[in-house]
This record gives structure tokens, C-alpha cells and sequence, in this order.
């Protein structure tokens, strides 16, 4: 073979080799794998960004929108799940999607903190994020003077009208606080009466905590029961900008609810998928992912305003102390009836 030929030889192989290298890089390229993440989390979209900005393999897709409409979502697709990733407010939700088999477990154990280790499963089904409390009394101190904290005040006619709360067909926290109801009076029915007698006193019912607070602000109600880390927020606005006759201030009626947000793996996606949303739960939970709550500003999203579940974490500057009595309820014997309560509710609160 002579010199000429071994040139072109050299140079056919090195084509070959460049050829296979571009088909490799483009192959890898198109094998990112792409997740979708249902999420009903004001910080979820800044946990995404940072998390496809750390790695290539990964792409977390942003599906956000409300708890009740996502569930029904879910609910809708049945057999062909487009979900991977589900994060919303509660556990009972997850627990209810755990019982029936439909997460996959988490591949390592989380750093939680005392407080996330009494929140989270045994069985490792799902991640804590976090908890707030569920219910906040946020009340308009410039009109009402003396706010009803025992539940039972609440019933007083003295009341009558000025008590608005949110739609937990709807509002993702709503459904723990009406089992938190339940739990605390005793029974589904105690809890269902209580509900009936707050509706014959002219509860104001809107879909999730901003309508309600808005009915506040505009005096239609002078008492909303709505997610804490909500009413935090609203506390915050008009104490740094004060406005004439309105005055939020927060009380804990009853025994509120610790509610923890719950972060879980679609058990029926692919291997490849699940091995990302291991990956993106991860990331969440770590050192970068939890310091997001901190540098967060919390009057543009109030979901920041969560206690920590995970060791080493620095709450946002404005999480208040934990209200001095709270309850944390069994989501596994809850979550399975909130399908049943909220069609319940449904008819017999919603409905005029």
C-alpha cells in the first residue's frame, strides 16, 4: 500500500471516528430523560430551575396549578399517568395514593430533623418538605375585637356571616384542616355537623386562601380560616404598607393542624423516570435545594414561610414560632376518606 492510499485510508478512518463521536454526543443529547412534576408549591418552579441548571441527564417539567384540580388530573388520566412527580400541601393525599400502590418508595433515607422525622412515613412512600399549619384564624383586628378561638365560638350568632374558609375540592390545605375538624371533635360526623352548623351561621365559602383573604380585605368577612403561611404573608404586606381600617392579625382556633407538604414518585413511570425524580427529591432536600426557602422573598411567595423538615435548613427570616397547641393527624386513616368528604362537602356546604 503506498503512501497516497494510507492517507486516504487514515482519513476515511478519522471521518468514521468523528461520524461516530457526533452520533454519540447527539445520542446523548436526545436520551435526556423529561419528568413531570404536578405541584401545587409557590417555590417549585425556583427548585426546578436550579435542579435541570445542575445536571444534563434530567429535565423536570413544570405542571403547577391548584391541589384539587391536579388530583382530579391524575384522577383523569387512570391508566396512562403523565405525572412522575407529585408535591402539594398535606400528607393525606399521599398516603391515599400510598395505600392503594401507586408511589414508588424513596431510594435513601432524608436528614429529617425531630420534626420531620414525627411527619414522615415509616415506609419511606414519600418526601416531607416541610409543614405549616392548618388552620390560621386571620381576622381584621380594626373590626373585630374579639375573635372566636374555641371552635364552638365560632357558632355564636355574634359571628354570624363574618367567617369565610376555602373549597378543599380546590384548595390542597383545606382537606387537612377539615380533618383536623374531624379528628379533634371525635368522629367524620362530629366533624360534618360542625361544618352544617358553621354553614346555618353564613360561612362564606371561596375556592382557596387568596379569594378568601381578598374578602377580608374588602370587608365581606372579617374572619378567614386559611393556610398560616398565607395569613403570615398577609400580616407582612400591611404591616410594612398600613392601610385605614384594616388591621390582619392571626389566632389558632381550636387545635390546628400540622400539616406537612409531601413531595412523591408515580410508581407506574419508567425506570429511568423514577430514577430522575429520585434524583430531583434529592436535590430538593439537599443543602442547595433547602436553601431556597431562606433567600426566597416571602411576600411574593408565601410557601417559603414553611418549618424546615430537614436538618441544618434555615427557615425563611419571617416562620414565626409553632402555634403552642397543634395536633399532627394519621393521613392513613384520613387520606382514603377525602374523596368521600370532599364530595360531601361538595353538597351540603358549597352547594347554597
Amino acid at each position: 500500500m503506498n503512501f497516497a492510499t494510507i492517507k486516504k485510508s487514515l482519513a476515511i478512518g478519522a471521518s468514521l471516528v468523528f461520524a461516530s463521536v457526533g452520533l454519540s454526543a447527539q445520542a446523548a443529547h436526545a436520551a435526556v430523560i423529561t419528568i413531570n412534576l404536578y405541584e401545587a408549591i409557590g417555590y417549585a418552579p425556583d427548585e426546578i430551575k436550579a435542579f435541570n441548571a445542575s445536571q444534563s441527564m434530567y429535565q423536570v417539567v413544570d405542571v403547577g396549578g391548584s391541589t384539587g384540580p391536579l388530583l382530579a388530573k391524575v384522577a383523569a388520566e387512570g391508566t396512562n399517568p403523565q405525572w412522575g412527580l407529585f408535591w402539594a400541601d398535606g400528607d393525606t393525599w399521599a398516603a391515599a395514593a400510598d395505600t392503594a400502590g401507586n408511589l414508588a418508595p424513596l431510594n435513601f433515607k432524608p436528614t429529617y430533623s425531630s420534626l420531620g422525622k414525627r411527619l414522615a412515613p415509616k415506609n419511606n412512600a414519600y418526601a416531607i418538605t416541610g409543614s405549616t399549619v392548618m388552620v390560621a384564624g386571620l381576622y381584621n383586628a380594626a373590626k373585630m375585637t374579639n375573635p372566636p378561638v374555641p371552635l364552638q365560638a365560632m357558632l355564636r350568632s355574634g359571628y354570624k356571616g363574618q367567617i369565610g374558609m376555602n373549597d378543599p375540592n380546590i384548595s390542597g390545605p383545606t382537606y387537612p384542616f377539615i380533618a383536623g375538624l374531624m379528628n379533634q371533635l371525635g368522629s367524620e360526623d362530629a366533624g360534618k355537623n360542625y361544618l352544617l352548623a358553621l354553614k346555618k351561621n353564613g360561612l362564606v365559602i371561596n375556592d382557596k386562601n387568596g379569594p378568601t383573604i381578598h374578602a377580608l380585605e374588602i370587608g365581606q368577612i372579617n374572619m378567614g380560616l386559611v393556610q398560616n403561611t398565607a395569613a403570615i404573608a398577609e400580616v407582612i404586606k400591611f404591616t410594612a404598607a398600613p392601610v385605614a381600617g384594616f388591621k390582619p392579625t392571626i389566632v389558632y382556633p381550636g387545635r390546628p393542624t400540622l400539616m406537612p407538604s409531601s413531595l412523591a414518585i408515580d410508581a407506574k413511570r419508567p425506570a429511568a423516570e423514577i430514577a430522575g425524580a429520585q434524583a430531583f427529591i434529592k436535590y430538593v432536600l439537599s443543602p442547595a435545594g433547602q436553601s431556597i426557602l431562606a433567600s426566597t422573598d416571602a411576600t411574593k411567595n408565601s410557601d417559603v414561610l414553611c418549618y424546615p423538615s430537614i436538618v441544618g435548613t434555615t427557615p425563611n427570616k419571617y416562620v414565626p414560632a409553632m402555634p403552642k397547641a397543634y395536633q399532627i393527624i394519621d393521613p392513613y386513616k384520613w387520606g382514603p376518606l377525602q374523596s368521600e368528604v370532599d364530595a360531601w362537602f361538595t353538597a351540603n356546604i358549597r352547594t347554597k
